[in-house]
């Protein structure tokens, strides 16, 4: 169960995971064995306004997979869909935004805005559900990248058929517009960003044929969120469970789509003479530091400072001088698909 990369210990998984308990197609064990035939280290479920699964003992290992269960919720008008984790019930179904986000904050849970920048128009019968009210107070972070958002937002009824056979071939990465939004809120505050699989395995009609689209087997081998650790996951659950949910609050995150390679042994760190900072830390930058990254197949790599590109490098190793505070983070590119994207670094 993960690997130690440098300082760190690092651990991948899939959030956002639905079952036949809201909209999903398949019951919690079945799609955890799906999970763990796909080595994921972590599995956090959110169907839609229950926990269910949660309240009847569905969280804890699954051999060396932990499994935590939080639900989605979502306002009147079917929008602010919410991930929450580590809340004490569900809230009420008629709170807006601002109060199930605001409810959330002060019972300690971990909260995380689902597909927020989702557009789309092409299918009437496929709405968007949108982030609106970006006024909201108390939540943790935002998906920046939303597997099953990015495949609805490509689709036509003319591209049906290759889309529903090929999904993770149209995957290209978080759009621009939600990658600026995730800088700017990070140059006010620290705000985790992660990827959502969204995993349902809709099934659809395709003339005679029963089509699933987007089978849980194939969103786990598709985009992976990864967390660090100074010390391995424990073994006992309540503390696991803990380590992850601290670990994604404190922005120690990075996620890939492993459709364009492994990220396994991925790195991204600043150093100076007093020591290091990963993803979601600080550093001084005063007299200087550098920024480093190493990652296991050639790539784009590009370092973004305050939400500006600063240097793009082609290769597998980075090391850049940085003198100007703010906010840094990495982005990795393989010919032309987004591959791996770090949280941020601090250089105070």
């Amino acid at each position: 169960m993960g690997r130690k990369v440098d300082d760190w210990h690092q651990y991948s998984g899939a959030i956002h995971i639905h079952t036949t308990e809201s909209d999903g197609t398949k019951p919690l064990e079945d799609v955890v064995k799906i999970g763990r035939k796909a080595d994921l280290d972590f599995m956090m479920f959110a169907d839609h306004m229950t926990l269910s699964n949660r309240e009847r003992g569905g969280e804890g290992f699954y051999g060396d997979t932990l499994v935590v269960i939080g639900y989605e919720h979502n306002d009147e008008a079917d929008t602010h869909h919410y991930l929450l984790f580590d809340s004490p019930r569900v809230y009420p179904a008629n709170m807006s935004a601002a109060e199930y986000v605001a409810a959330g904050a002060a019972d300690g849970a971990l909260g995380i805005m689902a597909h927020p920048d989702e557009i789309r128009d092409t299918l009437e019968e496929f709405p968007p559900y949108p982030w609106h009210d970006w006024s909201v107070e108390g939540y943790t972070g935002l998906e920046v990248w939303n597997q099953m958002s990015e495949w609805m937002e490509r689709l036509t009824r003319w591209n049906k058929l290759p889309m529903a056979f090929s999904p993770r071939k149209s995957m290209v990465g978080p759009t621009d517009r939600i990658l600026k939004k995730w800088d700017e809120l990070n140059m006010e505050g620290r705000f985790v960003g992660i990827a959502g699989v969204d995993a349902h395995e809709f099934q659809i009609k395709l003339g005679p044929f029963t089509v699933p689209v987007f089978p849980y087997k194939v969103h786990f081998h598709s985009l992976r969120t990864h967390i660090l650790l100074r010390e391995p996951i424990s073994r006992e659950f309540t503390q696991a469970r803990d380590q992850l949910y601290q670990a994604l609050r404190d922005c120690r995150v990075f996620f890939s789509n492993m459709r364009w390679g492994s990220a396994d042994g991925f790195s991204f760190y600043a150093r100076n003479d007093d020591g290091t900072a990963t993803s979601g830390e600080d550093l001084s930058v005063a007299g200087g530091a550098q920024l480093r990254a190493s990652v296991p197949h050639e790539s784009t790599m590009r370092v973004i400072h305050n939400g500006k590109q600063v240097v793009s490098v082609e290769g597998t190793e980075l090391n850049h001088a940085v003198t100007d505070p703010g906010i840094y983070r990495l982005e990795c590119w393989r010919n032309g698909r987004g591959w791996i994207f770090s949280n941020h670094i601090r250089l105070i």
